[in-house]
């Protein structure tokens, strides 16, 4: 097999917020960059685009509203005969429907695509798309791959190529100061979309009852999403307006989960969550429900703390123990640091070219 690097690839994403996957695009298109591969992003106007011109990258903005969305393809085919690239990545389920027949149509050499979610493979007409000729299915945890084999996927075809993560850039602020805290006051933080698969409910059931054993702690609330408005309501309504801050997206989310004491998540379904990652290398133990690739990321013990999901008692116990030992958070932060290193962005860049590679000798 010739290990010659692809000359371009093009990349497709359809998600028009900044979340998990598109700042795993930011990375894996700047990694492969600095490793001599042109690359063209296809994506709607949004941070990644926004984002990938300020680089100075090829960029085409690309807007798919549906998995039939015929305008959507053939504008996805033009730019792939365009470019002329040896691989076209799809980076979403939309761009999975849509620009694998149109890469095919174009006679791109390798087709992939990425699969960030651990949920079981859908039938009917939405499952058509898993019967398209992809060369190779990029799974970014254990968790995904063996959903995708589950599913019917045949296990050739799948590839684990972990989420990876750069060092934390520095805070500029100091979070406790900024919501006017104690300086050694216990802060919790989450940092997950505002969506309903996250479970932040969970996470507010967990509240009273941490309260009643730690009662000077917070909770810092990190995301964007359709459920906000609902869920400050139902904070209020508890009220948890002076305890659970809610900052909505930031730019600076990592270097402020930072600061924290204990990060949590509630989740019933995660593909790796790439923030549990970040967290832990910036030597903050975690507490979080064990679905789909979060076991692979949290050693439960070792560096954070495994619960059922939609578990709001477990979560509380979980986190009001690990709260009230100092020592065992201590170890717990030196272990996540060490555990964390190997989801270093270089490795993710490095896995997805192999996965390309290999797909072009299979199709030699």
């Amino acid at each position: 097999m010739s290990d010659r690097l692809p000359r371009r690839v093009v990349h497709l994403d359809t998600g028009r917020e900044w979340r998990g996957g598109q700042a795993q695009i930011f990375l894996l298109v700047r990694g492969l960059q600095a490793r001599g591969v042109e690359n063209v992003l296809l994506a709607p106007e949004g941070p990644l685009l926004a984002r990938a011109r300020a680089q100075g990258w090829s960029v085409e903005a690309w807007r798919a509203r549906g998995d039939w969305d015929v305008p959507a393809a053939l504008q996805a085919l033009a730019a792939i005969r365009r470019a002329t690239p040896e691989v076209v990545h799809a980076h979403s389920a939309r761009a999975h429907a849509l620009g694998v027949p149109a890469a095919r149509l174009a006679a791109a050499p390798v087709v992939v695509v990425s699969r960030r979610v651990a949920i079981p493979l859908r039938g009917g007409l939405a499952g058509l798309k898993y019967r398209m000729p992809v060369d190779r299915y990029l799974c970014v945890s254990r968790g995904v791959l063996e959903a995708m084999a589950r599913g019917g996927v045949p296990r050739q075809r799948l590839a684990l190529v972990p989420s990876g993560i750069e060092p934390t850039p520095p805070p500029t602020i100091d979070l406790r100061e900024r919501l006017g805290l104690a300086a050694d006051a216990p802060l919790l933080g989450t940092s997950a979309a505002l969506t309903g698969e996250k479970r932040h409910r969970d996470l507010l059931a967990a509240v009273p009852r941490i309260l009643e054993r730690v009662p000077e702690a917070h909770l810092a609330w990190f995301g964007a999403g359709p459920l906000r408005r609902e869920l400050e309501t139902e904070r209020d309504r508890m009220g948890l307006s002076a305890r659970v801050h809610v900052l909505g997206f930031r730019d600076d989310a990592r270097a402020l989960m930072a600061q924290c004491t204990i990060a949590v998540l509630a989740s019933d379904n995660e593909g790796i969550a790439t923030a549990l990652i970040e967290a832990q290398a910036d030597g903050v133990p975690v507490v979080a429900t064990a679905v789909g690739g979060v076991p692979e990321v949290v050693q439960d013990g070792l560096t954070g703390r495994l619960i059922p999901r939609r578990d709001p008692e477990a979560l509380a116990v979980a986190v009001i123990e690990l709260l009230g030992d100092a020592e065992r958070r201590a170890a717990m932060r030196n272990a996540a640091r060490e555990s964390a290193r190997t989801f270093h962005i270089d490795r993710t860049v490095e896995r997805t070219l192999q996965a390309y590679l290999v797909s072009r000798a299979s199709n030699a």
